[in-house]
């Protein structure tokens, strides 16, 4: 079970619901395996009303009443739009605001990893693969990458195998000079805490604490020597009623296990 953050919520909560408040009301957003897909419902419900979510797959603007795995039915009887995946990929990517995704590791500068762990050819673990991911990343003027159970191995200095990419070997302009039209990550979030990219080099750093955690905890959970902004706190705790509506949203605990 995750650790408790503070009396009434978990860490894992407290992650989701700070996460959730990236997307704004009237967003369209790309929305990945995962606790993304929470996070996004749970905006839609609480503060973002108006954002439209979609799939890679071709779910568009869909407003479920509870959470499901990304191939449930549920998710398309309750969409405005159906299309292919090359649409999703393509026109409708193009006009996105922002992505939420998953990630197995996720390294210094913000490279992201959903292949494999270890060699690729001789892989310690095979994990799901990209999906759109990379086409996502490359693309969407912004993302937001959501991580729960935070540790070294996930926080790598370099991924075993970039799938995503952040800001490559640590420069923003690498993205330019390789013509992808999107600006990059803007965060990652996760059970420890809440990291943010240098304006130069897109390293990450640490700009704020999950409640419950400490800087020496993330920095333990990190595989570089992490940067911490100047009067970097504790982030503001979920309130017990945004804790009661994520729960309700996801009664079966399909990402709340």
């Amino acid at each position: 079970m995750p650790e408790a953050a503070a009396p009434g919520h978990s860490r894992r909560e407290a992650a989701v619901i700070y996460a959730s408040k990236f997307i704004k009301d009237g967003d369209v957003v790309l929305v990945g395996q995962g606790l993304p897909v929470l996070a996004a419902l749970f905006a839609k419900n609480h503060h973002a009303r108006d954002c439209v979510i979609m799939h890679e797959y071709g779910v568009v603007d869909l407003d479920p009443p509870r959470a499901v795995e990304l191939a449930h039915p549920l998710l398309a009887e309750t969409a405005t739009y159906l299309c292919d995946m090359l649409d999703a990929l393509t026109s409708l990517l193009s006009r996105a605001d922002c992505a939420f995704l998953g990630a197995a590791q996720v390294d210094r500068y913000g490279n992201v990893n959903t292949t494999t762990i270890g060699d690729y050819f001789r892989p310690k673990v095979r994990i799901s693969g990209s999906g759109g991911a990379n086409d996502i990343g490359s693309i969407v003027r912004k993302s937001v990458i959501i991580m729960d159970g935070q540790e070294r191995a996930k926080f790598p200095e370099r991924v075993d195998y970039n799938m995503t990419p952040g800001y490559f070997r640590g420069s923003r302009s690498d993205r330019d000079r390789l013509g992808l039209p999107g600006k990059g990550p803007e965060a990652v979030v996760t059970d420890v805490g809440v990291y943010r990219f240098a304006p130069k080099t897109g390293e990450m750093y640490l700009s704020g604490l999950q409640p419950g955690a400490t800087v020496e905890e993330a920095r333990e959970k990190t595989g570089w020597r992490l940067k911490v902004a100047k009067g970097a706190a504790g982030v503001k705790p979920p309130t017990a009623e945004e804790t009661n509506l994520l729960r309700s949203l996801d009664p079966r605990k399909v990402y709340l296990r």
